[in-house]
C-alpha cells in the first residue's frame, strides 16, 4: 500500500485490494466524494478516475469546453492518462446541453468515447439557411459522416430526427446495427419514409419515440410501425404531449386503445409533462432529467424501459384475468 493510504488511519491495515475496492464503491455511489478520493494519491487517482469517467452527462457549454480540453490534453500527451483512456472506461455518454455546442467538440469527444456502449445525442447543431455553406455546415456535415461510419455502435441510443437526412434508408447506418434500444425524438413530426428499414434491425428489442408536436391517428401510426418491426421488437412506447391525454382532444380515443392493448400488446403511451389532465388513463410518467438518466444507465429506481415492460406483463395479466372471468360466467349462464 502506498505511504499516502497508509496515512489515512481507516485504511492503514487493509490489503490494497480491499482498500482498492472501497475506494471504487465509494467513487461509483457518490461521484463528489470520489473525486475528493482522487487526491490522496496517484494510485487511488488511477484507480478511481476509470469510474467516475464511466458515465458522461454534459448538460452545459462549459462541461463541453472541460471535457474537450481534456481529450485535446491527451491527444497532445500533456495528461496523465493513457491515449486509449476514454476509449476503454467511457461506457456511457449523454450530450443534453440543447444545441449549445458546435460541431466539432461533440465530434472531438465522441471520436475519444468511440467504444460507447450508450449514447445519447440531443444537440445536434443546426443547419444554416444560407445557400452558401458555411465552416459551421462544413463541421455538421463531418460529424454526421462520422455518425453514419461504423465507428460507433452503442447498444442503446437515443437521438433526434436531424442526426441523418431523413429518408428511406434511415436505420440502415451502421450505428443502429447493434443496438437493442432505440429512442427517437421527432421535433418536425412523425413521417413514414424512415420507418421501413426497422426490421433490418437485427438486435432491436425495445424502441422509443417521442413526437412534441401534432400528430394525427396515432393509433393507426403505431399498428403500422410496430408491423415494419423486427421480431424480435418487445417494447414500443409513444411519448405524447399532455394535451393528447383530455378527453376532448380527438386523438383521446386513438390513445386511449393504445393505452389498453387494443392496438398492440407491445406499446404503451408515455409523458414527460406534469400534471396530466383528468383521463382516468394512468400512462408512464417520467421528467426530463429522468429520461436523460435512464439512458445514461444511472436511473434512480427503475427505468422507463423497465416501466414499460411491466406495465405490458400487468395489462396481460390483467386481461387474461378478464378473459378467465368472461369464460366462467358464460359458463354458468348456461
Amino acid at each position: 500500500m502506498s505511504p499516502s493510504l497508509k496515512e489515512i488511519s481507516g485504511f492503514s491495515d487493509l490489503p490494497e485490494d480491499v482498500g482498492r475496492v472501497v475506494f471504487e464503491l465509494t467513487a461509483e455511489l457518490d461521484q463528489e466524494t470520489g473525486r475528493s478520493c482522487a487526491l490522496v494519491s496517484r494510485k487511488v487517482n488511477a484507480w478511481i478516475e476509470p469510474k467516475l469517467y464511466r458515465t458522461l452527462i454534459i448538460e452545459s457549454a462549459k462541461q463541453m469546453e472541460n471535457l474537450c480540453r481534456i481529450v485535446e490534453n491527451i491527444i497532445n500527451g500533456d495528461s496523465t492518462k493513457p491515449p486509449g483512456f476514454f476509449a476503454s472506461h467511457v461506457k456511457a455518454i449523454a450530450f443534453a446541453n440543447d444545441r449549445e455546442e458546435l460541431a466539432p467538440s461533440i465530434l472531438s469527444i465522441l471520436k475519444a468515447c468511440h467504444n460507447v456502449e450508450r449514447l445519447v445525442l440531443w444537440c445536434m447543431p443546426l443547419e444554416s439557411d444560407s445557400e452558401q455553406p458555411s465552416q459551421a455546415d462544413r463541421d455538421l456535415r463531418e460529424l454526421r459522416e462520422f455518425l453514419a461510419s461504423p465507428e460507433l455502435s452503442p447498444r442503446w441510443i437515443s437521438t433526434g430526427n436531424d442526426t441523418f437526412t431523413i429518408g428511406e434508408d434511415y436505420f440502415s447506418y451502421p450505428i443502429f446495427q447493434n443496438a437493442t434500444h432505440v429512442d427517437l425524438i421527432c421535433e418536425c413530426g412523425l413521417d413514414t419514409g424512415r420507418w421501413n428499414t426497422l426490421r433490418h434491425l437485427p438486435f432491436l428489442t425495445h424502441l422509443s419515440v417521442f413526437c412534441d408536436i401534432s400528430m394525427k391517428e396515432c393509433d393507426r401510426w403505431v399498428r403500422e410501425t410496430v408491423g415494419l418491426g423486427p421480431i424480435s421488437l418487445r417494447v414500443l412506447i409513444v411519448w405524447l404531449p399532455n394535451y393528447y391525454f383530455d378527453k376532448m382532444n380527438r386523438e383521446f380515443e386513438g390513445l386511449k386503445a393504445i393505452h389498453d392493448g387494443n392496438v398492440d400488446s407491445r406499446a404503451v403511451v408515455a409523458c414527460m409533462e406534469n400534471p396530466l389532465r383528468a383521463c382516468g388513463l394512468h400512462p408512464i410518467l417520467r421528467s426530463y432529467q429522468d429520461t436523460v438518466r435512464d439512458f445514461a444507465g444511472v436511473s434512480v429506481g427503475k427505468d422507463f424501459w423497465n416501466l414499460a415492460e411491466e406495465f405490458i406483463e400487468e395489462r396481460r395479466r390483467r386481461r387474461e384475468v378478464q378473459i378467465t372471468d368472461t369464460l366462467q360466467a358464460s359458463s354458468s349462464s348456461t
